[in-house]
């Protein structure tokens, strides 16, 4: 099983803010990943991404949409009105699901010729991290939580995906009820207009040897163990993991090179790439695979459960 570190989400170039982090009815802390912006589809230009859903369509939670909260935190940003939301993994993102729906992620171009050249398929998973903070909603508005422990926010793993199927839409025939998704609505238009365009489908049941009847994606409730960014320091992109990371034990994060890792007091650190969407571990003794087994293993959660 091979593990993929898969930055998603809003970022400072897609959006300019952190995902919120908000506490639920039970006291439980939930991950919304913002998906990051898109426009349109009416022959866009290559390197935009088409598409015909809106913020105002994707829930957030309760009666709130995505849009509710953006223009809160945003309120300056008039040109957010379309959005990727890919990875689409909250089955509760958007109403009228097809009932043969599954948890999905596309990837295209570059991105997925580096997890073709790293041979990534059926039974590999992907760790979904991206940048969040804590927010809340108070006095008919969301607002942002300050903390001293993250200043700037901080990347933490917010969701996984097992792969089970793996579609070319732009060489073969696939399931109709991916015809909404982006990678296959418009897959003649340039962003997508590629042979390598890939759709990933999750798996029902994570598949392991310690078979844990957990699904094969689905959402983490936020928790410490989740988060990446070291402790105390402005740098969301400086990262504090277990030692037995580092590359003298043998593991290897492709686009991090080994002069970027450190080792002190009985963790590592990593100055992680500031750029990349897929860094692929390589892992020869298995310590990054079990760490993600543990982490599904202590850390998922229902989606559909409602806030308040």
């Amino acid at each position: 099983m091979r593990v993929i570190l898969s930055r998603k989400g809003f970022d400072s170039e897609y959006g300019g803010k952190p995902s919120p982090i908000i506490k639920s009815k039970d006291g439980s802390w939930r991950y919304y990943s913002l998906p990051i912006p898109s426009m349109k589809s009416n022959k866009t230009e290559s390197g935009l991404i088409p598409s015909d859903i809106k913020y105002s369509d994707v829930k957030l939670f309760d009666d709130f949409k995505v849009s509710d909260f953006l223009k809160d935190v945003l309120p300056k940003r008039t040109d957010l009105n379309f959005c990727h939301l890919d990875p689409d993994i909250r089955e509760s993102s958007l109403p009228n699901r097809p009932f043969e729906w599954k948890r999905n992620f596309g990837q295209v171009k570059a991105a997925q010729s580096h997890l073709e050249n790293n041979k990534i398929g059926i039974g590999d998973v992907f760790l979904f991290f991206g940048w969040f903070q804590f927010a809340e909603y108070q006095n008919g508005k969301f607002n942002f939580i300050k903390s001293s422990d993250y200043p700037n926010g901080f990347h933490a793993n917010y969701s996984y995906l097992q792969i089970n199927e793996v579609f070319k839409p732009n060489i073969e025939k696939v399931p109709s009820w991916l015809d909404y998704h982006p990678h296959v609505k418009f897959k003649n238009e340039p962003e997508f207009n590629n042979p390598n365009n890939t759709i990933y489908v999750a798996k029902e049941l994570f598949d392991c040897q310690d078979q844990l009847n957990k699904k094969g994606s689905i959402l983490f409730t936020f928790n410490e163990n989740l988060i990446l960014t070291k402790k105390g320091q402005n740098n969301r992109t400086l990262w504090e993991l277990p030692i037995n990371f580092h590359p003298d034990k043998g593991v290897r994060l492709s686009y991090n090179p080994t002069h970027k890792w450190t080792a002190s007091e009985g963790r590592c650190f990593l100055k992680s790439a500031f750029k990349g969407q897929e860094f692929v571990f390589n892992d020869v003794d298995e310590i990054v695979e079990k760490w993600c087994i543990q982490l599904i293993k202590m850390n998922q959660v229902a989606d559909n459960q409602p806030l308040s």
